[in-house]
């Protein structure tokens, strides 16, 4: 549940921060993101699977939350680029 409120939550702010970046057009930007995100969908699944039969469940859980973390900074960081613009 919390994961997916995490996502609900950046997801948007992501596109919509990605649509006003003025180096690449927005289409080009936002099916760029959206490729990126259906593979995150695709792969994470069986990774966190694979990292909890080789570790524990924490520890799968807890590498995604450290990706989480690097989005949000990415996330931030692509909003400050795009402001500078």
């Amino acid at each position: 549940m919390i994961i997916g409120l995490g996502s609900s939550l950046s997801v948007p702010s992501v596109y919509s921060t990605v649509g006003k970046v003025s180096t690449v057009a927005p289409s080009i930007a936002l099916s760029f993101v959206s490729s990126i995100s259906f593979l995150g969908f695709l792969i994470g699944p069986p990774l966190i699977g694979y990292i909890a039969e080789s570790f524990d469940l924490r520890y799968s859980y807890g590498l995604f939350a450290c990706f989480g973390i690097l989005l949000a900074v990415m996330a931030r960081q692509m909003k400050v680029f795009s402001n500078k613009n």
